[in-house]
């Protein structure tokens, strides 16, 4: 099962045609702010020709929280769907991998664990001496559990989401290749 995360991290996904989808934005349901992508919280997949995205959304205007759930065309028409959120959510998370999200999170990786300091420039890499993964599982990504946290030189990082590039910024640890933690 895939983990939910920022939907910037989803982004940008292309289609068959050439065409992607960079960027995400809706209006809040409450105020009218608009909120992009890095506001909302979920998954976006690419199934077949569409887009699917069902994310929770987060207003930090208002504080309104609300369910996006929609299809973008290869045309980059956006299509409103009457589904629970959640539901949506579930099934998009359990669908298998197609063929490019397999080839994406197979791409050969120089590094297996980073840890950069925020005030260190990201080129910066310190392998930990000292790595202790939580029991709790919050899910897996290819056949590997997601531990819900890990211990690194004795600071506590929460589980962020996954990153089958294994792009990793300041401040955060990269374990097992593709799964990013933060403080």
């Amino acid at each position: 099962m895939l983990p939910n995360q920022r939907l910037k991290q989803c982004l940008p996904l292309k289609f068959k045609n050439g065409s992607q989808v960079r960027q995400f934005s809706k209006p809040c349901v409450s105020c009218g702010e608009m909120l992009q992508a890095n506001d909302m919280f979920g998954i976006a997949r690419l199934v077949e020709n569409h887009i699917a995205i069902a994310a929770k959304a987060h207003c930090p205007k208002c504080e309104t929280e609300f369910g996006v759930c929609c299809i973008i065309d290869d045309e980059k028409k956006v299509r409103r769907l009457i589904l629970p959120q959640f539901a949506f959510n579930l099934y998009l998370r359990n669908l298998p991998l197609q063929a490019a999200e397999i080839e994406a999170a197979a791409a050969p990786r120089e590094i297996e664990a980073a840890v950069q300091p925020a005030s260190s420039a990201p080129s910066v890499v310190k392998t930990p001496a000292n790595i202790q993964r939580a029991d709790e599982v919050i899910g897996s990504y290819q056949q590997k559990p997601i531990p819900a946290w890990v211990v690194v030189d004795g600071q506590q990082l929460n589980f962020d989401r996954v990153s089958p590039d294994a792009q990793v910024a300041a401040g955060e640890f990269l374990l097992d290749g593709c799964f990013i933690y933060r403080g």
